[in-house]
């Protein structure tokens, strides 16, 4: 049975990889199929609402079954609805759902695995959280080689398969702590360091290809950087998951301290063409952040993580979107040092508490 959940925790990251990244690999087919326009803003807009929504839901009903597989199959029905869109507006109908199942499969998947292998459940979660980055580079490929109504098929095909999966998942471990104000004060900071994260995250993936423009390289140069900037960002989630598991506090400091490396190479051209490298030095940060506070206060760590990941990858980018294209480096740099402190400070704090 193990083993089966953790094929369905597998499939449901890999389905929200797919979806997060549908937008952005089929827009080129929306826009050609539809009249898109400034609706795309009301489709992520209603995305976002489910996707907070099902958290929450998730959130306060501890047990997993039947949710996690109904939030799977609603996934898939999602897709389907997509793919046999005529119209826009039905595109728009399907995105509050998708977004609902996404932020029910996003706090199952990521919580599951860590309760089936508690004494490894920081190198499982990381390697299980590649299939994200999995899905998020599929997408656009697949969609730009075979008609993507048929892609979405196969798709929500996928998502029923892993409800299947995924079907009789044990409730979700709630952890009683005995120096409760110490940990909170301890998950403040944690919530804070993870949605600074997700802003650095998405400011690199997000501002990176305008600056390399700025500096006069061509745009396709600028979109294959990106597609190797997720596929080092998956890669360092197999790759490191281990040394970053032997002391993670540590270790998340140096990997910081490297994408801030990253961001300096931006003020020396051409060197911000290894900007793939931040990929790969941040790929491990999110789900170290997460397990680390699922191990304190169980699967509720997990939703709020996935909170601060949420308001982060939103709120910091608006901020970097303020400055001028010449300004990213400095914008990069200091959403680095920022992380840079707070991990640094939920170190020291961990072990003044001896957590």
């Amino acid at each position: 049975m193990r083993l089966r959940l953790t094929l369905g925790s597998v499939l449901s990251l890999f389905l929200s990889g797919i979806i997060a990244a549908s937008p952005g690999g089929l827009l080129p087919q929306w826009q050609e199929a539809f009249e898109v326009g400034s609706r795309l803003s009301l489709y992520f807009n209603l995305y976002l609402a489910g996707l907070l929504a099902g958290l929450t839901l998730s959130r306060l009903t501890p047990a997993r079954h039947p949710w996690f597989s109904l939030a799977m199959a609603l996934a898939g029905l999602g897709l389907l609805g997509v793919a046999s869109a005529r119209s826009f507006e039905t595109i728009l109908w399907a995105a509050f759902p998708l977004g609902l199942g996404v932020g029910a499969i996003n706090l199952n998947g990521n919580s599951l695995p860590g309760e089936l292998y508690p004494e490894r459940r920081m190198v499982v979660l990381s390697q299980v959280n590649a299939a994200f980055g999995l899905g998020a580079i599929a997408t656009p490929f697949l969609v730009s080689l075979f008609p993507w109504r048929e892609v979405l098929v196969v798709f929500a095909l996928t998502a029923l398969a892993g409800a299947l999966l995924v079907w009789r998942a044990p409730a979700g471990q709630v952890v009683r702590v005995a120096n409760g104000h110490g940990v909170a004060g301890w998950m403040w900071l944690l919530a804070l360091a993870t949605a600074m994260y997700a802003g650095l995250e998405q400011g690199f993936a997000t501002f990176s290809g305008a600056y390399f423009k700025e500096l006069g390289y061509p745009t396709a140069l600028a979109g294959a950087l990106l597609s190797l900037y997720w596929v080092a960002f998956t890669v360092g989630h197999l790759l490191l998951s281990y040394w970053v598991a032997r002391d993670p506090l540590r270790h998340l400091t140096w990997l910081v301290c490297g994408a801030a490396g990253v961001a300096l190479l931006y003020f020396l051209p051409p060197l911000p063409l290894l900007f793939p490298l931040a990929g790969l030095l941040i790929g491990p940060i999110f789900t170290t952040l997460m397990t680390l506070g699922q191990e304190r206060m169980g699967v509720s760590a997990v939703a709020y993580a996935l909170y601060a990941g949420a308001g982060g990858s939103t709120l910091i980018p608006a901020l970097l979107a303020l400055l001028p294209v010449t300004g990213v480096p400095w914008g990069l740099l200091g959403a680095s040092l920022a992380l840079l402190t707070l991990t640094h400070s939920l170190r020291r704090l961990d072990a003044r508490l001896a957590l």
